[in-house]
Formats: C-alpha cells, sequence, structure tokens
C-alpha cells in the first residue's frame, strides 16, 4: 500500500520545516522503521522513519526547501505500484530556493586614453579632497554647473570605489584550493540566533569561584541511590537545582524583555547545553522550580539520551527561561557565555580542578570551579547579577539546602 511521507510537526509551535538530508535516493528498497530522511527546524534536525516498507518511489521536496507541516514530501510504494492519483494529489518536486541576486556595485569608469590631457572643472575643495585620496579627476563625473565637479562627486567616488569588487590573488603555484563548507540548517539558526543577542543585549559577564569540597562530598553520597532509581547524578543537575533555587528568589533573572516591559516567567524552565556531533543543543527542563533533585534528574537523563540520539521533538527544546553551559570537560576555567535569546542570563561552568586555597589556616588544594554569569543589563543590574551569583555560589558551598524538597 503506497504511503506518503509528510512534513511531521515536531512540537505545538511548529509551523514549518525543511528537508535537511535524504539517506534513500529514487527507487531505493525502504524497510520500516529506517531512517529515510531528515528535516530541520530552526532549533532541532530530526530523523524521519519509514511506516511502511516498500520502494521510494519518488521525492516531492529536495534538500533546502522550507515546507508547512503536513506538505507531501516522498511516495513510499510498491515497485509496480500505480502512484499517479497520490502525485496528482501533490504539487511537483520543489526545487531549493534560488539566492537572490546582489545588487551590483556601482562601476568605477576607468579614465580613455586621449592624446592630450583635458583641463578638469572642479572645486577647490574637490581638488583637495581628490590630492589626500590619489584620484585623478579625471575619471569623476561631475554634476554641478557646467559638469563641474563638486565636494560631493569626489566623496561619491571614493564611496563607490570602496565598494567595487577587488580581484582575488590567483593561488601560488602548487598551493592548495582553500575547502568551503557550507553552514547546517541549524548551524545557520545558531549564527543568526548569536548575532541578534550579540547586537540586541549589552551584556555583562561576572566571575566567582565556588568550593566544591561538599557538593563533591553530596554527590558521593547520593551517587548510589539514584543509580538504584536508574537515573546519574550529574553535577549538571546540581547546577540546575541550585540556579532553579536562585531564580524562585530572585525572579528578575527569570524573565525577558517585551518592548518597555519586563515579562516575568511563571516557570522555571532551565535549558542545559549539549553538545552533538552536528551543534549544540539545549534541551529545557521544563518546571526545574517545582523538582526536586531526583525529579531533575530523571528529566535531564531523558533529554540528554534524545539529544545524542536525534530523537529530541521541537518542545524538549523551546521555552526555555534561562541556560546553563558547562565547558569544564574541555579544561576550560572561565569563559564569556552568550544569552541564548529572548532570556535574561545564562550561567557558563567551568573546570573542577583542585587549587591552592587558605582552608583552616592552611594552604591546602580544595576542588574548585568557576561560574560566569553573563545577564542582559537592560533588565539587571550589575548589583542584581551580583547578588544571584553569590546565591548560586552559597548553595553549591552549602548543598545541603538544595535538598529540602527532596523525596
Amino acid at each position: 500500500m503506497a504511503v506518503v511521507v509528510t512534513m511531521p510537526k515536531l512540537g505545538l509551535t511548529m509551523t514549518s520545516g525543511s528537508v535537511a538530508k535524504w539517506h534513500k535516493t529514487e527507487g531505493d528498497k525502504v524497510e520500516k522503521g529506517e531512517v529515510i530522511l531528515e528535516v530541520a527546524t530552526e532549533k532541532i534536525t530530526y530523523k524521519v522513519e519509514a511506516t511502511e516498507s516498500g520502494v521510494l518511489r519518488k521525492i516531492l521536496v529536495q534538500p533546502g526547501v522550507n515546507v508547512p507541516i503536513g506538505t507531501a514530501l516522498a511516495v513510499v510504494a510498491g515497485p509496480d505500484e500505480d502512484i499517479s492519483h497520490l502525485l496528482e494529489e501533490t504539487p511537483a518536486p520543489a526545487e531549493p530556493e534560488k539566492q537572490a541576486k546582489e545588487e551590483a556595485p556601482p562601476q568605477v569608469e576607468e579614465a580613455k586614453p586621449t592624446g592630450e590631457k583635458v583641463p578638469v572643472k572642479a572645486t577647490p575643495i574637490a581638488k583637495k579632497i581628490a590630492k589626500e585620496h590619489g584620484i585623478d579627476l579625471s575619471i569623476v563625473t561631475g554634476t554641478g554647473p557646467g559638469g563641474r565637479i563638486v565636494e560631493k562627486d569626489v566623496l561619491d567616488f571614493i564611496e563607490s570605489r570602496k565598494k567595487a569588487p577587488t580581484a582575488q590573488p590567483a593561488p601560488k603555484p602548487g598551493a592548495g584550493v582553500p575547502k568551503r563548507v557550507p553552514l547546517s540548517e541549524i548551524r545557520q539558526v545558531i549564527a543568526e540566533r548569536m548575532s541578534t543577542s550579540w547586537k540586541n543585549s549589552p551584556m555583562v559577564t561576572i566571575n566567582a569561584d565556588v568550593d566544591c569540597g561538599a557538593m563533591k562530598k553530596l554527590r558521593e553520597d547520593l551517587k548510589e541511590a539514584f543509580k538504584a532509581r536508574g537515573l546519574n547524578l550529574s553535577y549538571n543537575y546540581i547546577f540546575i537545582k541550585a540556579c532553579a533555587v536562585a531564580l524562585k528568589e530572585m525572579p528578575m533573572l527569570n524573565s525577558c524583555l517585551e518592548g518597555n516591559e519586563v515579562l516575568l516567567h511563571e516557570e522555571i524552565n532551565i535549558g542545559l547545553a549539549v553538545a552533538t556531533d552536528e551543534a549544540l543543543l539545549v534541551p529545557v527542563v521544563k518546571d526545574a522550580g517545582g523538582k526536586n533533585l531526583y525529579e531533575i534528574a530523571a528529566a535531564g537523563d531523558s533529554l540528554i539520551e534524545k539529544a545524542r540520539t536525534g530523537g529530541l521533538s521541537l518542545d524538549d527544546v523551546s521555552g526555555g527561561t534561562f541556560t546553563i553551559t558547562n565547558l569544564g570537560m574541555f579544561a576550560v576555567r572561565d569563559f564569556t557565555p552568550i544569552i541564548n535569546p529572548p532570556q535574561c542570563a545564562i550561567l557558563g561552568v567551568g573546570e573542577m580542578k583542585d587549587r591552592p586555597c587558605v582552608w583552616c589556616d592552611q594552604i591546602v588544594p580544595r576542588p574548585m570551579l568557576t561560574l560566569s554569569l553573563t545577564f542582559d543589563h537592560r533588565i539587571v543590574d550589575g548589583a542584581q547579577g551580583a547578588m544571584f551569583l553569590k546565591r548560586i555560589k552559597e548553595l553549591l558551598e552549602n548543598p545541603l539546602l538544595l535538598l529540602a524538597t527532596l523525596k
């Protein structure tokens, strides 16, 4: 029986998606449950599996084309099955949109060779500017009375010369040609969102060192109890819990700016950046403020497994109100994380490492890490950001405070 593969709805807010990659070509045999293509939204790439066995008879949408949910992408049917009626009901195969041609830059007029040099009419200020920039006035078009070259003509010529394309030097003999790697759909979205964040949000980053001795002991004491429930007590879940407690106490960090108003979110939804082969994804632990440490670990383990196997839905990565990004495993001490718009703040976590510290009047090695909080200065002042970071430090250094709701 012929089956039409359509653009899936991967989340409540999803309205469209694009084909990122076809794993099969027309005429290939397809088994039920086998991945036949990947679709991309602005946040995730999702692998689409065949619901029936058969042959991929027709591909209707090519990679790079954005289409509404429910749009027919392909037809899977028997090798000799008549699919003409299905093709009549679907539009012609879509092709990738061609990029709009860029407006050609102004052409720079070249001087025409002449036997004699013709005097050029130009105002004194125009001559002065031309001399300063090494410009031959004979190739500048005058717009003043009688074709006289005025100041604006020279300035316009200088500007047009800046925009004119410059010849690229030919590669030296034996030199390799630089490799060009196109950005993936997700990478393009990340690039756009990070550029928007950097341009629109005046960001400030502050750092604080945390003594992790008590937190390490807590994790060791509770690890087996979590393991008995099939859970992994990651340090990241302790960070999530600490941030949830601090965000409850200081809700301005759990907000976003809408026009001239600050929107304080009712729920605390904390995103945890997870590295995958293709991009950095941020699955969201929903209602982290209402969860105990067991529940945070259960939600986190499930999301991380989905992220690494490509099973995240759009809802899994939507609705975040605060983000944590941990680069400690890469031996990074501290860094400047960029806010995930429209959120107000993001917490960066550095490497946990023994450092010499004063402890009980002695210099001893202590497990330390550095937290880096970046916040939107339009919403939060420096003192508020500092108090928030100080509170997280207190909770991590006294982690028993986090167990008040642990069942």
